[in-house]
């Protein structure tokens, strides 16, 4: 129970940590844009980089707002036929989904490795930016990474609703 707290500590100081990060991406994404666009038509001087920088930000918003939508269990879902189901065996599909979720992110996480070890080798940049694609690259895996813990505990959490109600109901019976 201890190291239970102890995660669900840590791991709602990460959301908050998250939240402030996915905060202010969007925020430099309304930035830069508008900065674009004065640029461009009123300066009649476009930006280069604008765009790059744009786009790097609005894949990390997505990347680690999908790892808050994770751990809150918000994802788009189908559940006219779960609802249907005895509470143990629909626990169970959820849990399930999970695993199956979990083993795509494990995937996911694997993958970057031939992409970062093919920009550190080559050296490649970003081309407006000049930021290093393994860093970039490296980023996806923490975005992943995020991804599998918070799905980790929002499992925990549907275990342990479970077992509460289980238990109160045998009590009850």
């Amino acid at each position: 129970m201890l190291i239970l707290n102890i995660l669900e500590r840590f791991s709602g100081l990460l959301e908050n940590v998250v939240k402030v990060s996915i905060i202010l991406s969007m925020a430099g994404i309304v930035l830069f844009i508008n900065l674009a666009v004065f640029f461009r038509y009123v300066l009649s001087d476009p930006l280069t980089w604008t765009t790059e920088i744009s786009s790097y930000l609005l894949v990390y918003t997505v990347l680690f707002g999908a790892s808050i939508a994770l751990r809150h269990n918000q994802f788009v879902k189908v559940e006219a036929l779960a609802n249907l189901l005895p509470k143990r065996l629909k626990t169970l599909i959820i849990i399930l989904s999970h695993v199956l979720i979990a083993l795509f992110l494990v995937v996911c996480i694997g993958s970057p490795s031939m992409l970062i070890k093919k920009a550190v080798v080559t050296k490649t940049v970003s081309p407006a930016l000049g930021i290093p694609m393994a860093n970039l690259y490296r980023l996806l895996r923490v975005g992943f990474i995020f991804m599998l813990f918070f799905l980790c505990m929002s499992s925990i959490k549907v275990i342990r609703g479970n077992m509460v109600s289980s238990g109160d109901q045998e009590e009850a019976g």
